[in-house]
């Protein structure tokens, strides 16, 4: 609506219903219509009274500033145009306002949509009147009342199916929950019958003469209707309907949010209404103690605003058409709330003082912050904007909330009374209902549960209760004509069909034609009913044929049922042995179970333990790590110094090595003028033996200075006794006796002479003869034997080292002229072992030194030596024995 001032001639200009899509998120836009606000002008109560306003066309008023107006003199236009869905003119009667406002809302209710209708104005300006009207012309609220039960009356649910959770929700009763608060409320009735009588005349006078039944009515669902009627009364929430007594007063109630985000008076008196009358009794017992108060203004002044709202509460019915679906989630919930707001006027004109005075100041507050909130609203809808809108600053507005942020049906009417004394506030009236056309509000959804029944269920049902009626009664008319012709009396009443016949609506749609919305007691709906009788008949005369059957099939299936318990009490034995032995095995598994458990701990223990094992190696590999790099280095550093006494030792052994072959040569030297001697002396003995003269015998002189000094002549006996066996002319040559030569043919016969407790030598290499005798204890048969012809001496001793050494001192046994036998030795062979890791003494005496590079494990010297001297000596004894290695 646009407001606009001229001088020129008004001209009508039709209002254009605006289409608005929301701009919310979701991929879903509601579609969203303007507030449809309404004007109606009031007659003045006087036709001599002054009018500032003028009704120009059925949807354009023109307001007109009188000369008593305040802002007369500055003001430059002097009339102002104002455009409503529809004005009503001072002729319109009531129900033509129920008509074009009320009974759409009305509509949207039944069919699930919530409804809002608001009458704002002044004081006196027929607000009151338009909502409730009086004795003789009903308001909107008692005619809403009377076309939704005209239009619910056969569709209605009994009494307490639905019962409020005190949380703007209902639940559904089942038949004795509801037969007891039935009979609860049915006490409580008698004890104010009383009352009751008193305000039946009041509501008689209301009764209704004018058709108002709404038609395209849910025929499938089942209704319940609950009123509330609440006040806002100094910014705080009355319940009118709240039982109490005279000494206690009305309690302040909050404002909340449901779970489906809808605003609602915690608490609040919700009344199950079967009626016109039973509604509008409870409103006149909520009108009586509402607050109404004397002004100048008015005489009855609403000193506050009134909220009755009527909810609908629908539900489908089951397949048999009958009751109630008991599904919570099926239940549709709508309400239309109705307001009748207080008074908007200067507190200067109504002259208030006191709590008046304070009554005007908070419902001039509400009125202000219902006209700040539609502000931002068009505001934020207009330029996109996200003001907070302070819905929670008056409890007139946070009750409505839902209304303007979510889906439902708004409209208000603009109560104006045309008296110039009224322009003042009929100004701030119109702009506020200019303002008030601009918010967008969404437009509700049609609510529609779909349960996957048939349609027109309950019609059907009626149909073939109508069918079952007929159809009795032709049995019982049967049964009498038996009866007479057979001439028994029958005392009682015929038996019915009804109560063995099954209840199936199946027959109902298995006809043809049938259409849901036919009416009962037509011509189609009585051959309908005709035909559904003959099929009934037919399905009884079926039904004796397979009850018969049945029967058999029962004795059948008893029979089977008893070999089958007996074949269950022998399983059930069965299953309890099994059950012991499934205890049994229960319980050892159990056992296992601990035991694998603490074989887990173990595990687990060990596995910490080889944790802490690994742990340990890895550092013992470190340190072994180190220790070897360390003995690495240590080897190093020996082989360093090897290498360097190495080079040292080889420097000082050639040096020795000269130093001892120049001692050598020296006694070489002095070991041949010693043989030369000895040979000069045995020639000598020679010649003696012979019978020559000896030679002079001149020995050599070792004097520095050449003298000579004479030497004695040795005895001759001695000296063959010394020197018996000729020595060899050159060293190293084997002596032989040249006297005594055995035969070889008898073969060769070795005696060996050991010690008693020999010293293992550890070796593969041990003396063995083939045709040997051994003996420890030597005896002269054992020397004297000529079966014996050689002699070895074995003898073990420590040399200079400590290393043992094994001595083999080999001869031969010859016989003597005076039938002894004496041992030439001949031979000595020398065993010797020596330590892989030292380096052997012919090695240290190497003129030509050096180190291997691996000695050998084990290394055995063996030196066989030719005696340079020949040696007698008897058996038994042993000499020593001179060998040059």
């Amino acid at each position: 609506m646009k407001a606009m001032r001229t001088k020129t001639p008004l001209k009508v200009v039709p209002q254009v219903r605006s289409v608005v899509k929301s701009r919310g998120n979701s991929g879903n836009s509601l579609v969203k219509d303007p507030v449809q606000v309404y004007c109606r002008i009031r007659p003045p109560p006087c036709e001599s009274d002054l009018t500032c306003l003028r009704v120009t066309d059925p949807h354009t008023v023109v307001l007109t500033p009188p000369e008593i107006a305040i802002n007369y003199k500055i003001t430059s236009l002097k009339e102002t145009q104002y455009i409503f869905k529809r004005v009503f003119e001072e002729s319109v009667q009531q129900h033509d306002v129920y008509v074009s406002v009320a009974q759409p809302l009305v509509e949207g209710l039944i069919r699930g949509r919530n409804g809002l209708l608001f009458t704002y104005g002044v004081t006196g300006s027929g607000k009151t009147y338009t909502m409730t009207g009086n004795l003789q012309h009903r308001g909107i609220m008692p005619r809403c009342l009377d076309a939704l039960f005209r239009t619910i009356s056969d569709y209605q649910a009994k009494k307490f199916t639905f019962k409020t959770d005190r949380l703007n929700g209902f639940d559904i009763l089942s038949e004795a929950e509801a037969l007891l608060e039935r009979q609860t409320e049915m006490n409580a009735r008698l004890l104010k019958s009383s009352r009751k009588r008193e305000l039946d005349q009041e509501v008689a006078s209301q009764a209704s003469v004018e058709p108002s039944e709404i038609s395209g009515i849910e025929e499938d669902n089942i209704y319940a209707v609950f009123i509330n009627y609440v006040e806002v009364y100094n910014n705080g929430v009355y319940d009118l309907l709240e039982e109490t007594t005279i000494q206690k007063t009305l309690q302040s109630k909050m404002i909340r949010e449901d779970a489906n985000h809808n605003m609602f008076v915690h608490g609040v008196t919700e009344v199950e209404v079967k009626t016109v009358e039973e509604a509008l009794e409870l409103f006149q017992i909520g009108q009586k103690r509402k607050r109404m108060g004397h002004t100048i203004l008015n005489a009855e002044s609403s000193r506050s605003h009134s909220v009755f709202t009527i909810r609908l509460v629908q539900a489908p019915i089951d397949m048999q058409g009958e009751h109630v679906v008991q599904d919570q989630s099926k239940i549709t919930v709508s309400q239309l709330s109705l307001v009748d707001l207080a008074g908007s006027e200067r507190t200067n004109r109504t002259g208030n003082t006191g709590q008046r005075l304070r009554e005007a100041g908070n419902i001039n507050n509400s009125l202000m912050t219902l006209r700040t909130c539609l502000e931002i609203l068009r505001e934020n809808q207009q330029t996109c904007s996200s003001k907070k809108v302070p819905y929670r600053d008056s409890k007139i507005t946070h009750l409505f909330k839902n209304y303007f942020d979510g889906e439902g049906q708004v409209r208000m009417i603009v109560c104006v009374n045309p008296r110039a004394e009224d322009y003042d506030e009929t100004a701030q009236v119109m702009k506020f209902a200019e303002m008030t056309q601009d918010v967008q509000i969404a437009r509700p959804t049609p609510m529609k549960i779909d349960i996957g029944l048939t349609p027109g269920r309950r019609k059907a049902n009626q149909l073939f209760k109508q069918a079952m009626t007929e159809l009795n009664e032709k049995h019982q008319h049967q049964h009498l004509l038996q009866q007479q012709q057979q001439h028994t009396p029958y005392i009682g009443e015929p038996p019915s069909n009804t109560d063995w016949m099954d209840f199936d609506l199946g027959l109902v749609y298995s006809l043809e034609p049938f259409v849901a919305d036919m009416k009962l007691g037509s011509a189609e709906s009585t051959e309908l009913v005709h035909k559904l009788t003959e099929i009934l008949e037919l399905r009884i005369k079926k039904r004796k044929v397979l009850n018969d059957d049945f029967s058999g099939r029962q004795n059948r299936f008893r029979m089977n049922l008893h070999k089958l318990e007996t074949e269950n009490v022998a399983l059930q034995t069965e299953n309890t042995s099994l059950k012991a032995v499934l205890l049994q095995n229960k319980q050892k598994i159990g056992a296992m179970e601990n035991r694998i458990k603490i074989y887990e701990s173990s595990i687990d223990d060990l596995n910490r333990r080889n944790r802490q094992l690994e742990e340990r190696e890895r550092q013992l590999r470190e340190q072994l790590n180190q220790k070897t790099q360390l003995i690495s280095q240590k080897e190093q550093e020996k082989e360093r110094q090897r290498k360097k006494f190495t080079s040292k030792f080889a420097v000082e052994s050639e040096k020795m090595n000269r130093e001892l072959e120049l001692k050598l040569m020296e006694q070489k030297s002095k070991l041949q003028n010693e043989m030369r001697d000895k040979e000069e002396r045995l020639r000598l003995v020679s010649e003696i033996v012979q019978g020559g003269t000896p030679g002079v015998i001149r020995p050599r002189s070792n004097s520095v200075d050449g003298e000579q000094k004479p030497e004695s002549t040795p005895n001759v006996k001695s000296l063959v006794s010394a020197y018996a066996t000729p020595r060899p002319s050159r060293p190293g040559t084997a002596t032989a006796n040249i006297r005594h030569r055995r035969s070889r043919s008898t073969g060769e016969r070795w005696l060996e002479h050991r010690s008693a407790n020999p010293v293992p030598l550890g070796t593969i290499l041990q003396p063995y003869y083939i045709n040997s005798k051994s003996v420890t204890k030597l005896s002269d048969k054992d020397v004297v034997n000529q079966k014996n012809t050689k002699y070895c001496l074995i003898s073990q001793d420590a040399d200079t080292e400590g290393e043992l050494e094994t001595k083999l001192y080999k001869g031969d046994v010859i016989p003597t002229s005076g039938g002894g036998a004496q041992v030439v030795f001949n031979d000595v062979e020398c065993l010797k072992q020596y330590s892989p890791t030292k380096t052997p003494p012919h090695r240290k005496r190497s003129s030509n030194f050096t180190t291997p590079s691996a000695p050998p494990l084990s290394e055995i010297q063996m030196t066989n030596s030719k005696c340079n001297t020949g040696i007698e000596g008897h058996a038994g004894h042993s000499s020593n024995k001179r060998s040059k290695h």
